[in-house]
């Protein structure tokens, strides 16, 4: 059976650093998923660069926004009495794959903040 490549995680060997339509990641390189092929060689700092099309970040930027607009909804509405919120400020940073999510961890540096005051 032939091996298929990963469209939407490239290695820095097969995403021209100069395609506007790829974003370039600098990490470990995503771990190859059943059906992929991962190429390996002695470590060079381009293994470590990797790339997602832009269509892919710009998917993981509208999930984010549209799970912050359903937890922000009421969010102002809610705080304690005689006190008001002025501002939500929210990490987000990009995993190991490139993908954007919410820091949970301690010690993770946001690559990504996004500040939410009232109107």
């Amino acid at each position: 059976m032939p091996q298929k490549k990963n469209a939407s995680a490239k290695s820095a060997a097969t995403a021209d650093p100069g395609d506007p339509g790829i974003v370039l990641f600098q990490g470990p390189a995503p771990v190859a998923r059943p059906g992929t092929v991962q190429l390996h060689s002695f470590g060079s700092v381009m293994d470590k660069v990797f790339g997602r099309t832009v269509q892919d970040v710009k998917a993981d930027f509208d999930k984010v926004s549209a799970q912050l607009d359903a937890i922000l909804a009421g969010a102002f509405a809610k705080v304690t009495s005689g006190m008001k919120m002025d501002e939500v400020e929210i990490s987000l940073g990009f995993t190991g794959e490139g993908k954007l999510a919410f820091i949970a961890q301690a010690g993770v540096e946001a690559s990504v903040k996004v500040t939410f005051r009232r109107a």
